[in-house]
């Protein structure tokens, strides 16, 4: 193999992305096949950021519906995931059960305590209530809740 050969090739054989399926991308139906429907949206994919391709490594080493591998997840977080750092395993479950309690907490909220969306969101942001960005995330964190809501009522 010549020396230019070398450089240009990974010693790491390349797959297809089994989170998008190659698309580089993850979409609705991706979402729906690995079960994240409340904590994904559709927008580029993390596991092979957006390449569509992913090293052995990365399949071999992060589950693909690990829910803390995320796009604004920082590179050096992705990379001691990947290399199967504890804290960084720590930190992903401890994201993961953190996501789990807070979707329980909305729905309680909404259908046992009978909250609107927008309560619910003043509640969780009452400490940010003098930032100035408060209102802006009352109205992000409102719509997020009320697709919560709405997802979960077309589930019943």
């Amino acid at each position: 193999m010549s020396f230019f050969s070398k450089l240009f090739t990974s010693s790491e054989s390349l797959i297809e992305c089994p989170r998008c399926l190659g698309k580089g991308h993850v979409d609705v139906d991706d979402i729906k096949r690995l079960n994240k429907k409340l904590k994904w949206l559709p927008g580029k994919c993390a596991y092979c950021n957006g390449a569509g391709r992913v090293t052995t490594k990365i399949k071999d080493n992060v589950p693909v519906d690990t829910t803390y591998l995320s796009t604004d997840l920082p590179e050096h977080e992705t990379q001691m995931l990947i290399n199967g750092h504890p804290d960084a395993w720590e930190r992903a479950l401890t994201y993961d059960e953190q996501m789990n309690d807070f979707i329980s907490q909305i729905y309680y909220l909404h259908f046992n305590a009978g909250l609107a969306a927008f309560k619910i969101a003043e509640f969780y942001l009452l400490s940010k209530k003098d930032d100035d960005s408060y209102k802006q995330e009352l109205t992000e964190l409102t719509e997020d809740i009320e697709n919560m809501l709405a997802i979960k009522g077309k589930e019943n």
